[in-house]
């Protein structure tokens, strides 16, 4: 089975940033405008990272709660760490209310921005403020 996470950070229309360790880009199926995938570049499991990887993972983590704060000012987020087979963490911003009947009755989300729009806000916000 391919590992979801190398396949989709090659995808260069999804990638915000990546540096020597970590890769940030935009879910292609995601559950809200903003929905962020943060991944080492290595393919390694939790247990398999050493301390640098992961405070290199979480510091970046912490810089695009900030910059999707500023990009969609959300009520909240949901942030999950995947372990394995490759370490990953999802950023959703959340918004009180966001889930609808939509969801609810048809497995269906109506996400009002195109995945290719909110790249362009997020790099744009990434230039402005820095990361």
């Amino acid at each position: 089975m391919k590992c979801m996470v190398c396949e989709m950070s090659s995808n260069e229309e999804l990638i915000i940033m990546r540096n020597r360790e970590v890769v940030v880009f935009h879910n292609p199926q995601p559950f809200n405008n903003g929905h962020l995938i943060i991944a080492l570049l290595e393919h390694r499991s939790i247990n398999e990272i050493d301390k640098s990887q992961f405070t290199e993972l979480m510091g970046i983590t912490r810089k695009f709660v900030g910059i999707l704060q500023r990009v969609y000012n959300p009520h909240g987020f949901n942030i999950g760490i995947s372990l394995s087979p490759h370490v990953y963490i999802q950023v959703v911003p959340r918004w009180n209310g966001d889930v609808s009947f939509m969801t609810l009755f048809y497995n269906v989300k109506v996400v009002p921005e195109t995945v290719k729009d909110s790249v362009s806000r997020i790099k744009s916000a990434v230039r402005e403020y820095g990361i």
